[in-house]
């Protein structure tokens, strides 16, 4: 069947935050504490909580604080700072403003399906500065509607408000558990920026213009 509508995550897809991991290991390293564990299960865990709207995101910083075992409370408060200003250092990837003009111009509707605690209207902020704010069609956040992918109900609550079924649309993304997600409801799915077990999916796109070359995109009517 033919694609009429295009999903996409937000972090990792459209942008990413590429300070936020070393800025965070620099404090903590000058302030004599310990770097955090490696894919932290504990903390992944939280995170989702966050991301779900389970915690509010003041608690989240704070607990992170805690868990990565930040006593002093001057350090405890820049430490707070430092994750909030990490928040919106925000890089787009290449390519990314232009391929969706194009997408639109073609005809596609574009969603939002994204877990997070950034409130839509800080993301907006960000998209404006290249100027995608007003070119999405629908948005589901996870903050907002309490669940997080790979939940079908997130996926569906972007395709409902364009009255679209999954076997119309594509997701782009880069994390194996909300690909493998989307493909389980019938969504085709593409893997761009892809995590290291994220393998499979029906495209995939090295840089993030070759969204314009995949078949039933590039001859869409």
């Amino acid at each position: 069947m033919p694609l009429k509508t295009i999903l996409f995550d937000a972090g990792d897809i459209l942008y990413n935050k590429p300070n936020r991991k070393s800025s965070v290991n620099q404090f903590l390293t000058e302030r004599g504490y310990p770097l955090p564990l490696e894919n932290d299960p504990i903390e992944k865990a939280k995170r989702r909580d966050a991301h779900a709207g389970r915690i509010e995101t003041d608690s989240f910083f704070e607990w992170l604080m805690n868990h990565y075992g930040v006593t002093d409370s001057s350090d405890f408060s820049d430490g707070i700072k430092l994750l909030k200003e990490q928040q919106s250092d925000v890089h787009f990837f290449e390519g990314v403003p232009e391929t969706l003009h194009e997408l639109k111009r073609k005809g596609f509707k574009l969603g939002i399906v994204t877990n997070t605690f950034n409130s839509r209207q800080e993301k907006n902020t960000w998209f404006k500065t290249v100027g995608i704010d007003g070119i999405w069609d629908s948005y589901a956040d996870s903050f907002e509607l309490k669940i997080t992918k790979p939940d079908p109900k997130i996926y569906l609550a972007a395709l409902d408000p364009l009255n679209e079924n999954p076997e119309n649309a594509a997701f782009v993304g880069h994390a194996k558990v909300e690909i493998d997600g989307a493909k389980a409801i019938g969504l085709t799915t593409i893997i761009f920026n892809p995590d290291p077990d994220c393998t499979q999916a029906d495209f995939k796109i090295e840089k993030f213009k070759e969204l314009l070359d995949i078949e039933p995109i590039a001859n869409s009517k």
